[in-house]
């Protein structure tokens, strides 16, 4: 039944269009190295499964000296032909549940296992596209999905960037969020291997690509039990190395048509416009418009039921339209939503982050109920082990988006720390700071301040894309006191602003020393950092923590 539904969302009709777009650079004939290869094999990670031709990649790595020799020869001949082995190209589909009724197989998603020599060829082969790529830019800067120095949590700060700017002007902001229907496996083959030639990719390697895509089958896998072996008619195999790459190169042109403000994680894209008046309003409807005459054309299906509309609200009031959206001649008029996951966020339209706080909190002390019933004399490090992975990974995600001002939501998160040391008999007597000194444990409200300075620390010096960043306004002042790399802080008029990351880091930034906001990489600064706030009271005290950070110690 899955394997079925699977390969039921493969395209079949070709893309007719064509890309009139001309290539400036050419991408040559690759050479990989026998050097490049055991790097690869001495990276990879043995605890990974093997494809279907059952060969593990702890046998790779433990005889990576041996093995990179004849390996290179088969990768190489393998370029010079532009051909594939018949077990490179085929695929065991785990099936992994997303949500919903567990008896639909719509909702699982399929991940492909392939043969472990096959990804290594795939991990050179995309290095060095990567690098063509950016150093011709030729990708949109407006894509964040599987680029280096780019995140979800990155692309979340730089739209509430633009967002808390308007909403502090008081100008409501009207956000679209587009949902393509399977679209990593509904990509035509022919569509991509036309677009990789207009960026200059040809020769060999546009070969050897498009056998890589084509002729490919794979099988649905569950407990040993396998399904027949089924042709993959379109789209780029998920769970592979260079499947995200040519993705993304597929969807990039899709930008190029629309004027208003859009961004890109792999396929889930927003488009929004700040209202200052009703031309706005229709200059969204245009671009939505550009995003539906661009699927017809490139055989990517929008799902119309899971486009939305958030409203941001601002003091000024446009009695603005709804948007329409029209596929396939059907035309529907969007949902307009309070509430909106965005990248595992849930942002609402106070952007209070309310919802997604008690949400994490709920999901949390679910995790800690486990913990405590299934888990009997644990020690010291196996308690941090598991609460670390298990239940504080839940309450960190994005917390430079979401980080909470209110001290209700301070106290709620600290509560569930607090709940879980108490998990270990020994020291449920003792006071919460005393239990966190025990576990070497900081408070999550130091976690948050430290995960703030990390974050800001590589935008300024670097370590992420430069036009990926929120808006950061350095003191151009020669005479302060402190480091070179003070941030200018303007006055704003809302708590929404006042308390966005770029606002909010500023006081704790400008007051670290020298040497550690000069630190030469992230791990040299995290530990200097640490180092810097170890003798203070602020790691165990999260009181402390609000004072440090100016934010008032009041409940709202």
């Amino acid at each position: 039944m899955l394997s079925d539904f699977f390969s039921s969302t493969f395209t079949k009709d070709e893309v007719t269009a064509t890309n009139d777009r001309i290539a400036t650079s050419i991408m040559g004939d690759i050479k990989i190295t026998v050097e490049e290869v055991c790097e690869k094999l001495k990276e990879l990670i043995i605890s990974k499964s093997p494809g279907p031709d059952n060969i593990h990649p702890r046998m790779l790595k433990e005889l990576a000296n041996e093995l990179c020799k004849p390996l290179e020869i088969v990768f190489s001949q393998s370029i010079t032909e532009g051909k594939l082995p018949e077990d490179w190209k085929k695929a065991d589909i785990t099936a992994i549940h997303k949500k919903g009724d567990k008896q639909n197989a719509e909702n699982y998603r399929p991940i492909s296992l392939t043969s472990v020599c096959s990804k290594i060829a795939e991990k050179i082969i995309r290095d060095k596209m990567e690098i063509y790529l950016k150093s011709n830019n030729l990708l949109s800067n407006k894509q964040f999905g599987f680029m280096k120095g780019k995140s979800t949590i990155l692309q979340l700060l730089r739209v509430l960037d633009d967002w808390t700017e308007a909403m502090d002007a008081r100008l409501p902001v009207d956000v679209i969020y587009t949902d393509f229907q399977k679209a990593f496996d509904s990509v035509p083959h022919g569509g991509l291997l036309q677009k990789l030639a207009s960026i200059g990719i040809t020769g060999n390697l546009h070969s050897w690509i498009k056998s890589f895509l084509t002729n490919r089958k794979q099988r649905v896998r569950i407990k040993g039990i396998v399904s027949e072996w089924v042709d993959v008619l379109s789209g780029v195999p998920q769970g592979s190395v260079l499947g995200p790459l040519l993705f993304i190169i597929y969807i990039n042109d899709i930008v190029e048509e629309l004027n208003c403000r859009c961004y890109l994680y792999a396929d889930d894209m927003k488009l929004y416009n700040i209202l200052k008046s009703k031309d706005d309003c229709c200059c969204l409807q245009s671009n939505l418009n550009n995003v539906v005459k661009w699927s017809d054309k490139w055989k990517i299906k929008l799902n119309i039921a899971k486009c939305k509309v958030l409203r941001l609200n601002g003091a000024v009031n446009l009695d603005t339209p709804l948007y329409n959206i029209t596929v396939n001649g059907l035309t529907k008029a969007l949902e307009i939503t309070e509430e909106e996951k965005d990248l595992g966020i849930k942002i609402d339209s106070h952007l209070s982050f309310d919802n997604h706080i008690a949400e994490i909190i709920n999901k949390a002390n679910k995790i800690v109920g486990v913990l405590k019933r299934n888990f009997k004399d644990l020690n010291y490090s196996s308690f941090s082990a598991l609460y670390k992975a298990l239940v504080r990974s839940h309450l960190e995600y994005g917390q430079s988006v979401w980080s909470p001002y209110k001290l209700k939501h301070v106290d709620a998160l600290e509560a569930v720390q607090r709940r879980a040391t108490k998990i270990m008999p020994s020291l449920r007597r003792l006071s919460y700071t005393e239990r966190l000194r025990k576990l070497s444990l900081p408070t999550l409200a130091y976690r948050r301040l430290r995960g703030d300075m990390i974050e800001l620390f590589k935008m300024v010096h670097g370590f992420n894309e430069s036009d990926a960043c929120p808006k950061l306004e350095f003191n151009t002042c020669t005479k302060t006191r402190g480091h070179s790399y003070k941030l200018f802080k303007r006055p704003c008029a809302t708590n929404i602003r006042r308390n966005y990351f770029t606002y909010r880091v500023v006081d704790s930034w400008n007051s670290l020393p020298n040497e550690v906001v000069t630190a030469p990489s992230i791990n040299c600064f995290k530990n200097r950092l640490d180092r810097h706030w170890s003798c203070q009271d602020i790691v165990f005290n999260y009181r402390s923590v609000l004072l440090t950070a100016g934010q008032p110690d009041r409940r709202f």
